[in-house]
């Protein structure tokens, strides 16, 4: 039994990861449940305006499109996704903004973003970076697709509260906000700040309920 749940623990870490095969649309939608909250908290925290150009990094079946749409005027957003599952859903999901020229979807990875340099006024992420063998390759790309002065947000669970998941003894790489500032800083970019959640929903998992507690840190391109 023990074998099993071990098994199954590190299935649902693979597919966080990357939605894959047949379970990818179960996973998708379980992020969308889990994640409405921090992606209403990362939104509100861009603070985003009138003519942006904005990149979303990992947008699983994009579900949220339609909520940075709402937050201003004249968007043009963009989205890059490895898994060509999420890239497909994503696309069918959002095909009024595409066919209207506001919405681009790109299959690839962050570590070879597919636009040209000083792209975006804004790059985001969203429980994303745990997965990142190399945050360097990822951050140096994040950096050069940023315009001078671009703003990249990164939100992810506080340390303390994604230990207790068991999935994120599997291929996670957890970072307290101190490391993560760190990282950026030893990459170019500028700390700005960091922002906490509040009376965040605990996320549910086969019955058991865990207390979230999440962090938006904010860095900037120098200008």
């Amino acid at each position: 039994m023990n074998f099993i749940k071990k098994y199954l623990t590190k299935t649902i870490a693979s597919q966080l990861r990357k939605p894959s095969g047949l379970l990818a649309t179960k996973v998708a939608n379980k992020m969308n449940q889990t994640n409405g909250f921090l992606y209403d908290f990362t939104i509100s925290t861009m603070e985003i305006t009138d003519n942006e150009s904005i990149l979303e990094i990992g947008f699983a079946n994009g579900n949220f499109f339609d909520r940075i749409f709402s937050a201003s005027n004249n968007l043009k957003l963009y989205g890059l996704d490895f898994s060509p599952e999420m890239v497909k859903e994503a696309t069918n999901n959002n095909q009024a903004a595409i066919a209207d020229g506001n919405l681009i979807l790109k299959l690839g990875s962050s570590d070879k973003i597919p636009f040209p340099d000083n792209s975006f006024d804004k790059v985001f992420c969203i429980n994303v970076i745990y997965f990142w063998e190399k945050p360097a390759d990822h951050l140096k790309e994040i950096y050069r697709v940023l315009k001078p002065g671009g703003k990249f947000y990164t939100s992810i669970r506080k340390k303390e509260s994604l230990v207790q998941m068991p999935f994120s003894k599997y291929g996670f790489n957890i970072y307290t906000a101190a490391e993560w500032i760190n990282i950026l800083q030893l990459n170019q970019f500028n700390f700005l700040l960091t922002l906490k959640t509040e009376n965040e929903p605990d996320t549910e998992l086969d019955g058991t309920f865990y207390k979230m507690e999440s962090l938006c840190i904010v860095a900037g391109k120098k200008v």
